[in-house]
């Protein structure tokens, strides 16, 4: 017959035993409606409990199908003659029947009913199923239910470390909780042995630990998503989890999130999150959602680990390892660092965050010092569905949502998109893993899994190459390189290491997030910081608070006082490129003219041009730079020469199908700036709507009239022209 009633009883809520990576309790989780109650299946409750409990409560428990009329029968006579209840006839069968019921009226139709469920429990299961049942749902008293949570609670001890007269006191205690609870009433167990006198006397109510919670939390919330499997009783969960959390790191980290945010209070930054990783297997060492769990006028339950917030140029490596795989910069290569619009209808003209901008610089200064302009041009050229796509592979699940990541645009070069911690640690670990990508682990794969649900969903086949490992290779060379931070971080000590290191910074656009991120050979960390109701972050426009912290810990775990590791004196060099003398400024080969000399690494079977950005004129060397930094250059004249037919003729403004709007503000002041560069003679002719309108000597700058419609505009240098159009609504 179906059993309803027993199946409900045996999906009641348990506690789960969450332990950290060395066996350290982290909490045993409370259930929903207080108490805990937790669950030991019965080869692993001690022989010796289990006979205490019998010997307790049903001596006859193997002699009996559920019901025992005999003990009924001698406790009808007792009672008879005592003239009142001395002795109840209930088997540990009935007993459980009862919880099973879940009616407590004192009725013979209730009895009877306990009498009919102890037989079709007796029907359904076996004896130490029964057992296992009837020890892991007892009441003990002070909120806790169950063999387990009852030595916890007094004796504040796991059951194969109890005392036989510890066992025994856990025996009595169910007859009468309140009245027998050992820590108020230890007295009351003079009357049986000494053993149980002292236990009794020396019980203690066990203060539970409540460490991690933001983790705890999300471990519980997976495990509810994989038990999806039918609680039965014939099926058991396992409520043990062993994870890859340390809690003595943890402790550490949060030490140094906690002092930072201290050190931030007067700066409206009020949360942080931090995440740290195992690179050998992208295990969870240290997850910490906010500085303070119980701060409630900050959110301080909120878990910033898996916040999602736009992440600054955090993401900017992505995109540069991206753009190299491609072959569309080298390290050597030369980014233009100048005022530069994006698009048509929607004008994007990105700034540095130091609102200046640094004319030529190399791929290595353009992602170490986290200049945007060269950032938005790599994804121009790499396209954004491309870049997407790779981010999709490298687990950024969150720009997927909504068309997130589209909407982004080219935005997506400084961090538009908005991501989390939980994606962004794991992702940026591919540099120093060779180009691996391991998504997160926070199970224990030493300890067996249970044997319904899967506890581990991350599995081996998950892994991906998602960059070769020379790029991973390069990539670290350049976010590990100090000399190459100085244009935009200056000399910095935040990221002074003295074992090999990798770190990268973001700030969102308006400054509600600072972010760090940073890894070494062993680990990778991942530090925000910032507020939960979107305020700017005041006076901290950079991200030293997070990266302090980062830096904090990767010294304790790598530094030099830690002897655990064989420091590493860099990171491998890649396999494919060797390294060559450059010109610091052109990145060509070195000329006898350059005044800057670096070496840099350069792709086997790549050829480099010898610089011809240095050249004497009049018996000095001067430095000509290419057409394409003639903006740059009208504002910092003394930094050398243009040659203007060194390329075609552009149109650096407007772009071809540009909008603008016209307004009755000032008429007499609008105008839409024309420039252009290249060409092969210093003459320029313009041309509006077909009617030439000037001729202008270099330098190509001119104010076109603002009239509403649709126009063209055509330029005529030597035996070059272009056509652009736009509109003015």
């Amino acid at each position: 017959m179906p059993f309803p009633e027993l199946e409900e009883f045996c999906a009641q809520e348990y506690s789960y035993r969450i332990y950290d990576r060395r066996g350290e309790l982290i909490q045993v989780t409370p259930l929903s409606v207080g108490g805990r109650r937790e669950f030991t299946p019965i080869k692993k409750i001690p022989k010796s409990v289990q006979k205490s409990f019998i010997h307790q409560e049903d001596r006859r428990f193997y002699f009996h199908h559920g019901v025992d009329w005999l003990a009924i029968f001698n406790a009808f006579i007792q009672n008879k003659r005592a003239n009142k209840i001395v002795r109840g006839g209930s088997t540990i069968t009935m007993q459980l029947a009862k919880a099973v019921n879940q009616n407590n009226s004192l009725t013979l139709r209730r009895k009877l009913k306990d009498v009919f469920y102890a037989y079709r429990l007796e029907a359904k299961l076996s004896k130490k199923k029964i057992l296992e049942l009837y020890l892991n749902s007892i009441y003990f008293g002070a909120n806790s239910y169950g063999i387990t949570s009852g030595a916890r609670t007094y004796f504040g001890c796991n059951l194969d470390e109890l005392s036989p007269g510890q066992i025994q006191v856990l025996s009595i205690v169910p007859r009468n909780p309140t009245y027998y609870n050992p820590v108020e009433h230890s007295r009351r167990f003079r009357n049986y042995s000494d053993e149980a006198e002292t236990a009794a006397g020396s019980a203690r109510y066990f203060q539970y630990p409540y460490k991690m919670p933001h983790f705890v939390n999300y471990v519980m919330r997976e495990q509810k998503r994989l038990n999806s499997a039918v609680h039965s009783y014939r099926k058991t969960l396992n409520y043990e989890r062993h994870t890859t959390v340390d809690l003595e790191i943890t402790e550490i980290s949060q030490n140094f999130l906690r002092d930072a945010l201290d050190q931030a209070l007067g700066s409206r930054i009020t949360n942080g999150s931090l995440l740290l990783l195992n690179n050998k297997d992208g295990s969870v060492i240290s997850w910490l959602g906010n500085g303070d769990f119980f701060d409630s006028d900050n959110g301080g339950q909120i878990d910033g680990v898996l916040v999602e917030n736009q992440p600054g140029s955090s993401m900017k490596p992505f995109l540069y390892a991206l753009a190299l795989e491609k072959d569309l910069i080298q390290p050597s290569s030369v980014l233009a660092d100048v005022p530069t619009e994006f698009g048509n209808e929607k004008l994007y003209i990105p700034e540095n965050f130091n609102n200046r901008f640094n004319g030529p610089v190399r791929t290595r200064i353009a992602l170490a010092s986290s200049l945007n302009v060269p950032a938005v041009s790599i994804l121009n050229k790499v396209g954004v569905q491309n870049y997407l796509d790779k981010l999709y592979e490298l687990g950024f699940e969150s720009l997927r949502h909504e068309g997130r990541g589209l909407q982004a645009d080219l935005g997506l070069a400084l961090g538009a998109g908005e991501v989390s911690l939980y994606e962004l640690v794991p992702a940026f670990s591919v540099f120093v893993r060779d180009g691996v990508f391991l998504p997160l682990k926070f199970i224990d794969s030493r300890v067996k899994p249970c044997d319904v649900c899967e506890a581990n969903s991350v599995k081996d086949d998950k892994c991906s190459k998602v960059y070769s490992t020379d790029t991973a290779r390069i990539i670290s060379s350049i976010l590990s390189d100090k000399g190459a931070r100085a244009l935009g971080f200056g000399y910095t000590q935040t990221f002074q290491t003295d074992y090999p290191s990798i770190f990268k910074t973001g700030t969102s656009n308006q400054y509600q997030n600072i972010i760090a991120l940073g890894a070494t050979e062993h680990y990778t960390i991942g530090v925000w910081m910032g507020n939960f109701s979107g305020n700017t972050v005041m006076g901290k426009t950079g991200s030293s608070l997070p990266a302090w912290v980062a830096k904090n810990v990767l010294d304790k775990l790598e530094g030099a006082d830690n002897k655990k590791y064989s420091a590493l004196s860099d990171f491998p060099e890649p396999e494919h490129w060797h390294k060559e003398r450059i010109c610091s400024l052109s990145g060509m080969k070195a000329g006898e003219n350059c005044r800057s000399v670096v070496s840099e690494y350069v792709k086997d079977g790549v050829k480099l041009n010898t610089c011809d950005w240095h050249t004497k004129l009049n018996g000095e060397i001067q430095t000509v730079y290419p057409p394409e930094y003639q903006q740059w250059l009208r504002n910092n004249p003394n930094k050398g020469l243009l040659n203007y037919s060194q390329a075609q003729l552009t149109v650096i403004t407007p772009k071809n199908d540009s909008l603008f709007f016209y307004s009755s503000l000032n008429t007499d002041q609008q105008a839409i700036p024309l420039e252009v560069t290249g060409g092969t003679e210093d003459v320029l002719e313009i041309f509006y709507d077909e009617k030439k309108i000037a001729t202008i000597n270099r330098p190509f700058i001119y104010s076109l009239p603002v009239n509403r419609g649709e126009h063209s505009c055509r330029v005529h240098c030597g035996t070059e022209e272009l056509t652009i159009l736009f509109t003015v609504k």
